[in-house]
């Protein structure tokens, strides 16, 4: 019997993860009101560690199954609400507050599922990719977790509980990209026997050919992984939901791989085609084979793709979808602006790279391609002299000249794209002794006015 007092418990399930347990528990220490940690057969001191923090620590011997697993933690715990999030991820203080509200106010109606945004970050803190989860739920005797592996949430009684959107409200940022090789190479290993087993008792799951796909592709198996990925597309239902993330990872890895292959269009071009009737409203299809056109220099081709997926992303957003995009999209501006120059199309190039430049000025890149298109367009006008005094005004929107690296950045980017009028300009902005390190025979044109904030 639930203790009225409980309102909201956190669980989690874990193996060796001293590592990761005190920030795992960290984030919920004063907004949840019971932390349950359910050891599956740790070696370390995980058991210790979440002892101390104050967890209520269980034994579940492991079987192989990871929803087995998680509905004890289930059971355990006393709160109306669950919050069930591995060790490797975490709320950040703000988000686990709004949690607690965002949950208060749903509290005792329809809604007992919350979407969450998830973000995938490497040991550098760098975003590799974001989708959505659900890791917040009622705590009721119809909501529990299905398969071994890659389990998922469901509910026997779909009148009650229904989903809710906290994409744009709650964000978990999960970490386990950091994990020990030797740890990685042992769930891998493990993942495989158990997708195994549950695609002997269902063999046309489409989702577990997907993962046993993924599988053979972490190893390099790639014609193993390719079979799994077609399989799977197969047996996929003539009509799925745009929110199937599992389906839409399935042809972008395939696409991936097949790209990586340098396969003939041939190849490429059905499983496209095919991703797009089922899942229209994803713009990593086009992400892929846009960039697929750009690396083979058919630059119409790669623009026209690669402006499709911008589009898509920019009306349907990147609730569960558009994963790949959402964390590339410097890339995808780059490789937009590269094919607009390689078209001749200049205005465009320097209208993507400006875009570009103007959330990382530092990616030389795209500084080059739009000083590039700024050069070209002076020789075609005869105008070197004007133009460049144009550029110079142009770029001193985006950068600092008070800053050294970005007077060097700008300095040279101007040397890489040939762009020999601007470069002397930009020497107006260093001191003589800036110079002498940086371009010893360069002296500073008389006829630029110093920066007042240079040294």
């Amino acid at each position: 019997m639930k203790r009225k007092n409980i309102f909201l418990s956190q669980c989690m399930i874990v193996k060796n993860e001293e590592e990761n347990i005190e920030r795992a528990l960290a984030w919920g220490c004063g907004i949840v009101d019971e932390q349950i940690v359910v050891d599956t057969g740790s070696t370390d001191r995980t058991v210790e560690l979440a002892r101390a923090a104050g967890a209520q620590v269980y034994t579940f011997p492991w079987n192989d199954d990871f929803s087995a697993a998680k509905n004890f933690a289930i059971e355990k715990a006393q709160g109306r609400w669950i919050a069930f999030l591995d060790a490797d991820e975490y709320f950040t203080r703000e988000d686990a507050k709004k949690m607690r509200s965002y949950i208060e106010k749903l509290d005792g109606g329809s809604y007992g599922q919350i979407v969450s945004r998830m973000i995938h970050i490497n040991n550098e803190g760098n975003m590799l990719s974001s989708g959505t989860q659900i890791r917040i739920f009622v705590n009721a005797p119809y909501l529990r977790y299905r398969r071994r592996i890659h389990e998922y949430l469901f509910s026997t009684d779909p009148k009650r509980g229904k989903m809710t959107d906290a994409v744009n409200e709650l964000t978990i940022f999960h970490t386990g990209y950091g994990k020990r090789e030797n740890a990685k190479k042992n769930a891998e290993h493990r993942n495989l026997r158990l997708i195994e087993k549950e695609l002997a008792d269902h063999p046309d799951d489409c989702d577990m050919l997907g993962y046993l796909a993924d599988e053979y592709y972490s190893y390099g198996e790639n014609e193993k992984a390719e079979e799994a990925f077609r399989r799977s597309i197969t047996h996929m239902p003539e009509r799925i939901s745009e929110y199937d993330m599992r389906s839409a990872i399935t042809f972008t890895k395939l696409l991936e791989l097949l790209i990586k292959a340098n396969r003939p269009t041939a190849d490429v071009l059905p499983i496209y085609e095919k991703a797009r009737e089922l899942l229209p409203k994803e713009a990593d299809f086009d992400y892929l084979v846009g960039s697929y056109f750009m690396n083979r220099e058919e630059w119409e081709k790669g623009r026209e793709h690669l402006e499709q997926a911008l589009s898509i992303l920019e009306k349907n957003g990147s609730t569960a979808k558009s994963m790949m995009l959402s964390g590339q999209l410097d890339r995808a501006y780059e490789m937009l602006a590269l094919c607009c120059f390689r078209q001749g199309d200049l205005t465009s190039c320097v209208r993507y790279a400006a875009v570009l430049l103007g959330q990382n000025r530092y990616k030389m890149q795209a500084l080059r391609l739009l000083l590039s298109s700024f050069r070209q367009k002076a020789a075609e006008e005869g105008s070197q002299e004007k133009t460049a005094q144009a550029v110079l005004e142009f770029v001193l929107r985006l950068y600092d000249m008070s800053i050294l690296k970005d007077r060097l950045f700008l300095y040279q980017g101007a040397k890489q794209a040939g762009y020999g009028e601007l470069a002397e300009k930009l020497l107006g902005y260093f001191s003589k002794e800036e110079l002498e390190r940086i371009d010893p025979a360069a002296t500073p044109p008389t006829e630029v006015p110093r920066c007042h904030d240079c040294p």
